[in-house]
């Protein structure tokens, strides 16, 4: 064939050479320099020569001296959209093999392997079952081919604007497996060893590079379902593979197949009766419902492990979903096998739940729960830090009375030694030692089978531990219950291997022949228990009023009196004189019936469907084929709630911490009365305190907290209560007290309040008890501020965003700064109270007028200490201020 160059008239002359069919046919060219390729079906792709920068080949080619010299640069139509030579990159001696391979497979991992260590990602581009020639398989590079537009992309200016785009540059490399005809045997040959690309530096970018083989794919199965962190998951099998190169958007795809594969098309719900039905557990629900509540309900076995009984969603946490969860726990328990005692905190709703379900066992109240709430209520009552250390102290050997002389003993010394302060004798007193003391005092617990369970920790604990395993509040049904499961599991694990120790392991201890028929049957939890009343059986012999037996009537274990006469008498201790639940070693339930069945309710079950119309058959079906088959439910998972107004949050809270309790509060000195102490509870930043917008700005940053209280009409007696430490329920006594107060000094506050209308008026409003109090009993300020000021001998500090004022008591000496009590009231959106807790430093309102006019002149002292503050406050708010600082606003007459 020749072509004739139309500028100079040069013709120019090739031959073609034919090879096989998958092989390479085209043109031999040589020439300048500048060529940038040969020409293959109609395109042009570059090749250098062998030692000659003039000469472009074919690989392939039997006779690569078959040239052309040309002498001009451009002798025929050429693509300049080649690449370049110097980008072409030979790796022909990489993939150039004479080894056998014994496998297909075996020889795409080999090629797979070496491209990888060079850079390049090999994929199949073709394979031949080989019906009518030699099987073949045919790799590629993978950018080999070119970009085809999809039937609805065709448009390009779309596809740029959207972003899209290809790796294909046309790649040339290729090379052929074809299999021996004497065996299953595999060859290679290399027919194209070039790329027209440069090698890649790192292969993580490559998404067919990164893809999982089978054997990474079952870790990833295994790790997931042993719920292993995605990011362990990547390390793992990258110790693995020293050469994988996946990332973790390959972990993520993969385990999102993963989950459609086992979930096999099943809904969410479906999916998780079908793993409750496989795991055997017990379930029932009632409706779906949305960001709900978890109730945890856990036990504790004979060698002192926790385990967990239920796990329950509450729709709200109401008496009546308590009582229901309740219920279905009693429907799990022998008649005989209910539990002694139940440990709560004052959850009065739980509470009732208990008592109504399980009416004849003990209700026990948290101690560490009790301590902690009057800590919170209590602390900021005491000036000084060695005064509250004491109180508690006192207070512990009054919870820990064996006996209740001992109780009504360290309780007069304890009311005698802390008259002086009279809310913390209040409170105790009527929170808890009038209404509770019989749930948690010892003279009390002591008389009680609770088997040393006095206190939730072992709830709070557990429950801990599930939330930092599930680690978002905001998972579904399905995730959660994959957590639960894997921790109940890993429980029954440690319990059995606690029951297996307790009857294979003797402890050297308890080789006293005492404890022969001890050994090997009951818990070793016990068995301590039992050696330390042993050795106080030589100090207590036969005397029980010594022994105090709550070894016997709280544990269901042998006393030290019991113990010292079976020493007297030469006796080992009996088995039987050990409670059931330590001798319980297995996982066994006793007494189960084997005798019973469902033949009733079947038999009724046939009888009604065959009373049925169509319609009613076609639901009792459904309903039947959904107990016999979890798997098939219809229940849905809650759906999300819209939002249908406003903008959309930015940040989802995903955190399963909960909010400070009132003690962790007190302890890091939000409390700005109390002595500050070191803690690790943050202080809520500004942004994130409710209402701290309807306080003037000036004094926002002073304050460290706010604590809301029930909206009833009762919230400016619930705050004040709670200020005091009388808890939010003592709203009440504060009523009651300012009616004592306004009675008792009647006189002086008709004065104040300028007429007797008044002051009737206001003891009508504080007259009302009722559970709602409607508008005109709400608290109302400022009048009531110098009667809570007062009352309480305290300095009252009210904040709103349009009065601020400070309250003084009217008839008390001032005592030392020190011992003065400070707290704060906040009125917000013009129609609700809140308790507000300023830093020390913070500045305060000014003084109410009335109190210059209407104070004894015993207590001018108040005032002295607040100075300061009060000018800064002033300075702070400026002249054109619209935040009121008098009682009274006087409006000019035009």
């Amino acid at each position: 064939m020749a072509l004739k160059n139309s500028e100079n008239g040069v013709e120019i002359s090739f031959e073609t050479v034919e090879k096989e069919e998958d092989e390479v046919q085209g043109f031999v060219i040589s020439g300048d320099s500048a060529y940038s390729g040969f020409v293959i079906s109609g395109k042009l792709i570059a090749y250098p020569g062998y030692g000659n920068p003039d000469k472009l080949i074919v690989p392939g080619f039997d006779n690569p001296d078959l040239l052309i010299f040309l002498g001009f640069t451009n002798p025929m139509n050429l693509d300049h959209n080649a690449a370049p030579l110097q980008q072409l990159v030979d790796i022909s001696d990489a993939f150039s093999s004479n080894e056998i391979f014994c496998s297909r497979d075996a020889l795409i991992e080999w090629a797979r392997n070496v491209g990888k260590r060079n850079g390049f990602v090999i994929v199949i581009k073709r394979s031949d079952k080989g019906d009518s020639r030699k099987a073949r398989v045919t790799l590629a590079c993978e950018r080999g081919g070119t970009y085809r537009h999809a039937k609805n992309k065709s448009n390009v200016e779309d596809l740029n604007r959207k972003g899209t785009g290809t790796k294909k540059c046309d790649c040339p490399f290729k090379i052929i497996g074809v299999k021996l005809t004497s065996s299953d045997d595999w060859s290679v040959k290399v027919v194209c060893g070039f790329h027209n690309h440069r090698a890649a530096k790192q292969l993580e970018g490559h998404s067919y590079a990164s893809r999982l083989s089978d054997g990474e794919k079952t870790i990833l199965s295994d790790m997931t379902k042993n719920l292993v962190k995605p990011r362990n998951i990547l390390l793992s099998i990258k110790n693995h593979d020293e050469y994988n190169v996946s990332t973790m958007k390959t972990i993520y795809n993969a385990r999102h197949k993963h989950r459609l594969l086992n979930s096999a098309g099943r809904s969410q719900m479906q999916q998780l009766m079908k793993q409750l039905n496989e795991c055997k557990y017990v379930e029932w629900h009632r409706k779906d419902e949305y960001r709900l509540p978890l109730l945890e309900i856990v036990g504790v076995t004979s060698t002192n492990l926790t385990f967990s009984v239920a796990f329950v969603y509450l729709e709200a946490e109401r008496v009546d979903n308590y009582t229901w969860a309740m219920e279905k726990l009693q429907s799990l328990m022998f008649a005989d096998r209910l539990p002694n005692v139940i440990v709560t905190d004052r959850e009065l709703d739980l509470m009732n739940a208990v008592r109504l379900v399980f009416p004849t066992t003990t209700n026990l109240l948290c101690r560490w729960h009790i301590s902690k709430n009057v800590l919170g209520n209590c602390k900021k009552l005491f000036e000084r830090k060695d005064k509250w250390e004491a109180f508690m102290s006192a207070w512990s050997v009054l919870v820990f009375s064996s006996k209740k002389d001992d109780y009504e003993r360290n309780l007069r010394s304890l009311t005698t030694d802390y008259y002086t302060y009279p809310g913390v004798v209040k409170y105790v007193t009527e929170s808890w030692l009038t209404p509770y003391k019989e749930r948690f005092f010892a003279a009390w617990t002591d008389k009680v089978m609770h088997l040393g369970n006095v206190s939730t920790n072992r709830a709070e604990s557990a429950h801990a531990k599930l939330k930092r395993h599930l680690g978002s509040s905001q998972g579904d049904f399905e995730s959660s219950w994959n957590v639960i499961n894997a921790l109940i599991e890993l429980q029954h694990t440690e319990i059995k291997a606690s029951f297996e120790r307790s009857i294979s392991v003797v402890e050297h201890q308890f080789n006293n022949a005492m404890f022969k028929e001890l050994r090997g049957m009951v818990s070793r939890a016990s068995l301590n228990m039992i050696l330390m009343e042993f050795k106080r059986a030589t100090q207590v012999e036969i005397d029980k009023g010594i022994c105090g037996c709550v070894n016997r009537t709280s544990y269901g274990l042998p006393c030290a009196h019991e113990l010292a006469e079976l020493i007297k008498e030469g006796r080992t201790i009996p088995l039987d004189s050990v409670h059931s639940h330590w001798r319980k070693l297995d996982t066994v339930t006793d007494n189960v019936s084997s005798e019973l069945t469902i033949s009733t309710e079947i038999d009724s079950i046939l009888r009604q469907f065959a009373e049925c119309d169509e319609a009613g058959k076609i639901a009792l079906k459904r309903k039947l084929r959904e107990l016999a088959c979890p798997a098939t439910t219809s229940m849905c998972p809650p759906l999300e709630k819209v939002k249908g107004k406003g903008r959309p949050s930015l940040k989802i809270n995903l955190s399963t911490k909960r909010a400070p309790s009132l003690f962790e509060i007190v302890e890091s000195a939000h409390d700005s009365t109390s002595p500050a102490t070191a803690c690790s509870v943050k202080v809520p930043k500004e942004k994130k305190l409710k209402y701290i917008k309807c306080f003037p700005h000036q004094i926002r940053e002073h304050i460290v907290n706010i604590v809301d209280v029930k909206a009833d009409g009762h919230c400016g007696y619930r705050s004040i209560a709670g200020l005091l430490g009388m808890g939010e329920d003592g709203w009440g006594t504060v009523r009651h007290d300012l009616v004592h107060e306004l009675h008792t000094f009647h006189d002086e506050y008709v004065q104040l309040y300028g007429s007797i209308d008044r002051v009737a008026e206001l003891v009508y409003s504080l007259s009302w008890f009722d559970s709602f109090a409607p508008y005109d009993r709400w608290m109302t300020l400022p009048d009531m501020g110098h009667l809570i000021a007062s009352r309480y001998n305290i300095v009252l500090v009210h904040l709103s965003i349009r009065q601020c004022l400070t309250y003084l008591p009217l008839r008390s000496v001032s005592p030392a700064p020190l011992h003065h009590k400070l707290i704060a009231l906040g009125f917000v959106e013009d129609c609700h109270f809140v308790q507000v807790f300023l830093d020390s430093t913070s500045p305060i309102p000014p003084i109410a007028c009335n109190w210059r006019n209407y104070r004894y002149q015993c207590a001018r002292g108040w005032e002295i200490p607040y100075v300061p503050r009060i000018e800064a406050f002033r300075s702070s708010l400026g002249t054109n201020s619209n935040v009121g600082t008098q009682e009274t606003i006087d409006v000019d007459e035009t």
